[in-house]
């Protein structure tokens, strides 16, 4: 899959080597070799076809290879707000389903259900320091637990929110999780 989406022509202006977006940033495993690897900037896609209503779309799709034609994928937005109140959920959540439905299911179907592959985990994912935790922690202990600080209270409406819509893709029921700056960490299975 991954030298599929390489070599596709219109993918390949849209190819990245890292995950970033409104200066949010997301870490990628140092395990893991770029040959297996393919980072798709998905709204700049959608950007490209020049139409006169361009589609809501995340910024980011990853797939990562874990061999025997086994695949994680990550579909991640980035978002830079000063506050979880500016977090316009069900524009998230648009932007999810047009990727799913149209991009993977629609424009890119012979590559993301072709039944040769098969995905281990989907993950989908906002990424956001809404909560300006990011960068204020020596070790990652300490961040673990101002985090966890956090879910307990406020996020867990944006938690709620964001897990209230659920998506179906190649029989799996998926949701959009919350997670801070650089996680997730994009790694293999």
């Amino acid at each position: 899959m991954i030298q599929q989406i390489k070599s596709c022509r219109q993918l390949i202006p849209y190819l990245k080597e890292i995950i970033e977006d409104e200066g949010i940033g997301v870490g990628i495993s140092e395990q893991l070799d770029w040959d297996h690897i393919a980072i798709i900037k998905v709204d700049e896609y959608y950007h490209g076809l020049h139409l006169a209503n361009i589609p809501k779309a995340i910024d980011h799709l990853v797939v990562v290879d874990c061999e025997c034609s086994s695949y994680v994928m990550y579909l991640l937005e980035l978002k830079n707000v000063k506050s979880p109140q500016f977090l316009n959920i069900r524009e998230i959540q648009e932007k999810f389903e047009i990727t799913i439905k149209d991009f993977l299911s629609k424009r890119f179907a012979d590559i993301f259900l072709n039944d040769r592959y098969k995905y281990k985990h989907i993950f989908l994912y906002l990424v956001s320091d809404a909560y300006r935790i990011s960068g204020r922690y020596g070790t990652y202990e300490e961040y673990r637990k101002a985090q966890e600080k956090i879910n307990k209270r406020d996020s867990l409406k944006v938690d709620l929110n964001l897990g209230s819509k659920l998506y179906r893709f190649r029989g799996k029921i998926l949701s959009i999780s919350y997670d801070i700056p650089p996680n997730p960490l994009i790694r293999r299975y």
